[in-house]
């Protein structure tokens, strides 16, 4: 979708209609789950969050502004909801592990495996040295390269300036490139 398509769905939805609220709904539900399951490791909790989400920005679309693209729009708003809904838990002593702005985003091979074709012995390494990262390191890779987000709209969903989203990115792609050297060296000379 081009972002004048994004933002002219938006605004439809914005003017009430169903029909565009409901394609923003079908379109990015199973990015937002994926990327729900990423912040908080239970499956009802984000579909739940989601729901809310939606049932918000339904019942507040005529205080909305534009928005040029709705992807990050929403991924920062679930954020904010998954963020919400889980302080609010542990305030109820529903929740047992203490909630945290740092999410603690684990990669899968699975996840990995989509978003690039490596070798497995390749991709085994890669995994290994990505797991290691910090937890906003990984978050911010995850939205990057896994989600193609640009650092304009990182900034935007974690809440942090644009030089800290970069910083970010930079120290855990060092990280990885001297992991993975270092994997090759010991795999070359063993």
């Amino acid at each position: 979708m081009l972002p004048s398509d994004d933002a002219k769905l938006w605004d439809d939805f914005r003017g009430g209609n169903e029909q565009a609220f409901t394609r923003i709904f079908l379109t990015h539900y199973d990015a937002l789950f994926s990327y729900g399951l990423k912040l908080a490791a239970d499956e009802e909790l984000v579909k739940d969050c989601i729901q809310t989400l939606f049932q918000k920005l339904w019942r507040r679309r005529d205080g909305l502004g534009p928005v040029a693209l709705i992807k990050p729009y929403l991924y920062k708003a679930l954020r904010r909801t998954i963020g919400d809904e889980t302080k609010l838990l542990r305030r109820h002593r529903l929740l047992l592990p203490a909630y945290s702005d740092e999410f603690d985003i684990t990669y899968s091979h699975e996840d990995f495996l989509v978003a690039q074709q490596y070798s497995q012995e390749q991709s085994g390494r890669l995994l290994a040295v990505l797991n290691r990262l910090s937890r906003r390191q990984r978050e911010a890779i995850y939205l990057k390269f896994f989600d193609g987000f640009s650092y304009e709209k990182i900034s935007e969903i974690m809440g942090l300036n644009l030089q800290s989203v970069r910083n970010l990115v930079h120290q855990a792609l060092k990280a990885l490139k001297k992991a993975l050297l270092l994997s090759l060296l010991v795999l070359y000379y063993t």
